[in-house]
């Protein structure tokens, strides 16, 4: 009986490009906000358009991500490591596409509220 062989590094950063690449996004709107929405400067569409490039910019680089992950299929034989890798496979996709998703959640209030509104009060 062989000993299973480690997993190379690159599979298990795979499946943090995703959650990363949102996390950034999400640190980029909150941060340009916070910086753009100050009461000296206070412009609504910088605002609108760094949302917007940053968006178009991290669903396009998630798309390319993804689109690599589905161009390189996970192994098919059923030995104990190709499982392993298949799985990895299946779950850095998962994590793309639910990535893509909190991207879009984000930028939603910046489409649908009103940018660098003062608070009523």
């Amino acid at each position: 009986m062989s000993t299973p062989r480690a997993r190379p590094l690159a599979d298990l950063l795979r499946l943090f490009v995703g959650p990363g690449l949102w996390f950034a996004h999400l640190a980029v709107l909150y941060g340009a906000e916070a910086l753009i929405c100050t009461p000296p400067l206070a412009s609504g569409r910088a605002m609108t358009w760094i949302a917007s490039a940053a968006t178009i910019l991290v669903l396009g680089v998630l798309a390319l991500f993804g689109a690599a992950l589905v161009r390189q299929p996970p192994p098919a034989d059923r030995s104990e490591e190709h499982t392993a890798a298949a799985f990895l496979h299946a779950t850095a996709l998962l994590l793309a596409v639910l990535s893509a998703l909190g991207v879009v959640w984000t930028a939603w209030p910046v489409a649908l509220l009103p940018v660098c509104a003062s608070p009523a009060g």
